[in-house]
Order: C-alpha cells, then structure tokens, then sequence
C-alpha cells in the first residue's frame, strides 16, 4: 500500500477518538489508569488544565502513530487485510508502551517526588501494575483496538 502521510495523521486521529473512548470507560472494568491526566501532570500540577493539556498531547502523539503506521504498513507492503496487520502493530505497539511505563517514575517530574503545592502522581510501574490487574490487558487490548480501527480508515 503507497504512503500516505495525510490520510494516516487522519486514521490515527480517528483511532485516538476511539481508543479515548474506551479508555473514559475503562474505570469500569477496574482499570483506573488516567494517560490524559499522566501526560498533562508532566507539564503541571493536577487539575483540569492538566487534564485538558494530557488530552491534547494524547491525540497529537495518536496523529504521529497513525503516520508512523502509514510508514510501516508502506514498508511492509501490506495490502490486503490492513485492519488486521494493523491490530498486529497494535499489539506490538501496546507491548513497547507497557514497558516504557516503567520508565515514567523517572522520567515523570510529579512521579518521582510532591511538587511545592504537594501534588504527586503514582507511577505505574511496569504494564501499569499499580493501577489494577486489568491494567496490562487493557493496555494491550487499547492499542489492539487503535490499530484496528487506523487500518479500517486507512484501508477505506
């Protein structure tokens, strides 16, 4: 399948719409992991202007994955079944997230101690562990779901 930068910041944005979604839903099924929230904190305190700032850059980084899934799926010259390829690169891609969680307690300013106004972030650990046992799943399974819906839209 040619490349197409375009159409796969659009896919992208279209799976980050679904993935935000579920991931609204996903205290339901006792996942308490908040990525708006974890991403604006590393910006500010915690509050409503970190969560809208977590918001933006969550689909700003889903508009690069959906280019980045154009490139991969250029590269691999797939052309057939790309919502399923795609779900494939998900997967991978839920994989390298989970383990770059680990990483956020250093990396994250709110994580690794209380800023002067107190406010402090737990760090997920590895897979997101300490947010629920259903956190590693979710993580994969959200990043399945991104990758299935980025072929469909880009496939269409």
């Amino acid at each position: 399948m040619d490349f197409d930068a375009a159409l796969g910041a659009g896919a992208g944005l279209a799976a980050t719409v679904v993935m935000t979604a579920l991931m609204v839903i996903a205290p339901m099924m006792k996942v308490r992991m908040d990525m708006p929230m974890m991403l604006g904190t590393m910006m500010m305190d915690p509050g409503a202007a970190a969560k809208a700032v977590g918001y933006v850059v969550h689909f700003m980084m889903g508009i690069v994955f959906g280019v980045i899934y154009a490139a991969l799926v250029s590269a691999f010259d797939i052309e057939t079944s790309v919502a399923g390829w795609a779900a494939i690169i998900g997967v991978v891609h839920g994989f390298a997230a989970g383990v770059m969680m680990s990483m956020m307690g250093s990396l994250h300013p709110r994580m690794r101690a209380a800023t002067p106004s107190g406010a402090h972030v737990e760090a997920p650990g590895v897979f997101g562990v300490r947010y629920g046992a259903m956190t590693p799943i979710a993580i994969i399974a959200l990043h399945a779901v991104f990758g299935a819906v980025w072929g469909a839209v880009y496939a269409a």
